[in-house]
Parts: structure tokens; C-alpha cells; sequence
């Protein structure tokens, strides 16, 4: 398949990277004036979690970059991994210049579809990626878990989903066809919001984990996410990645410790997703529709100026320990 991602970021150069060893033509689109000083050669060190036993590659991937597309240059799949507030800008240049490729949205999504299918009604599905990392030093490090998930907007069981199934299949992925792709992603990053704002008041990735309290606490947050996606009609309770967010904290925090534990590309996923702004984004978008629909969230509010506060160094120290009770207290 001839596939073109839009950008070189962290899960276009992983997913791009695993494509391409699969055989399928993978370009990377970096605007024009963006180019400048860019090595087509990527260095990423990837944890790969595609098999029994996840393990360290070294690569040094040459992404072939191109600086502009349009309908003729026949490609079957554009990939789109953007973060959810840059979509909206780029959408009338996927409607002129894409031609006749199917377009994967590859990312998370909290808005509705409206603004999408103003410009693109029909031409899309989305998908979600179970990948992460961060540049350090030039080099991606990065890992990669063996699940993609991906669906149609309406649910239908189209040709255009068997295609881009198949080509995740075709580089050792499992494919989760998710029936509601849109409350999917909705209970997704409304979780995320959760635990991202129970980290950063907790200090660290390490501190959350190691904590039993603090993680209870992050559950029951996460919870008060997930009640903002039932306000805005999700069936909750019929998404399986919700699930362990309404057992009884005690046994929903050691699961999650367990899972972490035993799960080294997980927890490095976790531990190097270092985009501060995306992350307090995440935060404030659930906060914000929350409070629009009247969702009580005494937690997660409260932690509000830990993640309003946070600049992502990790040499800032903790939260302050009297945010942290406060949080925990809520």
C-alpha cells in the first residue's frame, strides 16, 4: 500500500517505521519551510511490544519526506497523527489534496464530528495508536504495543476499514474494530485526563505507581472523567476500557500497578510522553466540558493548579504536598 503520514512526529515515525519494514511505500509531508535541517534518516530506539517478549531495536529509519501531495501522486492511505486542537487547521488541504486515498485519523478526539464532516463527510475513519515516546537528543525512544483500534464513525463493517486493517495486520498488529469508535476515544482521553493530572500532582510516574493511595486517588479522578463522557451520552459502562475505573479502587489500583509492572513498553509510553502542552490540553478540555454540563468533579478540578502549574521538568519537584492532600482529601 502506498501510504503517506502527515509529519514526523512521535507515532508517525513509529507506525511509518513498521509500515515500511512491512513493504508498503511510507512518505512522511512536512511543510514546506519545516523541511529546513530535517535528517531524513530518523534515529529511534523502539521497546517492541509486537511480540511474546517485547525487546530493544535500534534503528535508523530513513523516511522518505516530501514537502507537498496532491490527487496524482495515487496514494491508497493518508495517515493522520496530529494533536486533537491541530486537526481542524489542516482539514480543507485533506479535502483538495488527498484525492481519492482513504484518510485515517490516527489520534486522539474529544469534539464532536461536526467540524470533520463539514469538509470531509464520508472520506474518513479514525483510529488510535497504542504507541508512545519522546525525543530526547534527536533520537526517538520510544515503544510499541502489538493493539491498534480503529473504526468507522457510524459502525459499518466497510472495505475501506478491511483495507486499513489489513495493512496493521500486515506488520504483526492486532486490530481492535471498535463498534462506536467516537465514545471510544471519548472514554480514551477522558481517562487520560485522569491519570495525567493524578501524575503530575503526584510528581512522577514512579511516585503514582508506588503509591497505593495516590493511586486509588487516580482512579477515583479518572472516574469523574468518565461521568463528563456519560453526560455527554456514552454508555459507559458497555466500554471495556472503562471497566476497571468503577471497580473498588484497591483492586483497580493493584491492577493497574500489575499491568505497569509486567508491561515495560506500557510503562514506557507512560513515563515519555513528554508534550506538555497537549497533555494540559487533554486536562482542560475534560475539565471545561465537565463544568458545562454541571458534571460534579471535586477531584479533578482540584488538581487543577498543580496541572496549570506544571512545565514538564522533571527537576520542578512534586506538587506541593498540601495540593496533593487537597486532591486527595476532595
Amino acid at each position: 500500500m502506498k501510504v503517506l503520514v502527515y509529519g514526523t512526529g512521535v507515532i508517525g515515525t513509529i507506525y511509518g517505521d513498521v509500515l515500511s519494514q512491512a513493504g508498503h511505500e511510507v512518505s512522511h509531508f512536512v511543510r514546506t519551510g519545516r523541511r529546513a535541517g530535517r535528517d531524513s534518516a530518523l534515529d529511534v530506539c523502539l521497546l517492541d511490544g509486537r511480540t511474546a517478549e517485547p525487546h530493544e531495536l535500534h534503528l535508523r529509519y530513513p523516511a522518505m519526506i516530501v514537502d507537498g501531495f496532491g490527487p496524482a501522486d495515487g496514494y491508497d492511505l493518508i495517515m493522520v497523527s496530529l494533536k486533537h486542537y491541530d486537526v481542524p487547521a489542516i482539514l480543507y488541504q485533506l479535502a483538495v489534496d488527498t484525492g481519492k486515498a482513504d484518510i485515517l485519523f490516527f489520534s486522539n478526539w474529544w469534539d464532536d464530528l461536526a467540524a470533520i464532516d463539514d469538509v470531509l463527510a464520508g472520506r474518513y475513519l479514525w483510529g488510535f495508536p497504542v504507541a508512545g515516546g519522546g525525543w530526547v537528543d534527536g533520537v526517538l525512544d520510544a515503544a510499541l504495543l502489538d493493539t491498534v483500534h480503529l473504526g468507522e464513525v457510524d459502525g459499518r463493517d466497510t472495505p475501506r476499514l478491511a483495507r486499513v486493517r489489513g495493512l496493521f495486520e500486515s506488520a504483526g498488529l492486532e486490530v481492535a474494530v471498535e463498534p462506536d469508535i467516537l465514545h471510544w476515544l471519548w472514554v480514551h482521553f477522558a481517562t487520560e485526563a485522569g491519570l495525567i493530572s493524578s501524575t503530575i500532582a503526584a510528581g512522577s510516574v514512579d511516585a503514582l505507581l508506588g503509591g497505593a493511595a495516590r493511586l486509588e486517588a487516580a482512579i477515583l479522578t479518572a472516574r469523574e472523567a468518565l461521568e463528563v463522557c456519560r453526560a455527554r451520552g456514552v454508555a459507559v459502562e458497555r466500554i471495556p476500557d472503562a471497566a476497571t475505573f468503577f471497580a473498588p479502587p484497591e483492586a483497580a489500583a493493584a491492577g493497574i500497578h500489575d499491568f505497569y509492572a509486567a508491561n515495560l513498553p506500557a510503562r514506557r509510553i507512560l513515563e515519555r510522553h513528554t508534550g506538555v502542552e497537549e497533555l494540559k490540553r487533554i486536562y482542560a478540555d475534560v475539565v471545561a466540558t465537565g463544568e458545562r454540563l454541571g458534571v460534579p468533579m471535586p477531584r479533578l478540578t482540584a488538581l487543577r493548579p498543580a496541572v496549570e502549574a506544571w512545565t514538564g521538568d522533571p527537576t520542578a519537584g512534586a506538587t506541593p504536598p498540601a495540593q496533593q492532600s487537597a486532591a486527595a482529601e476532595a
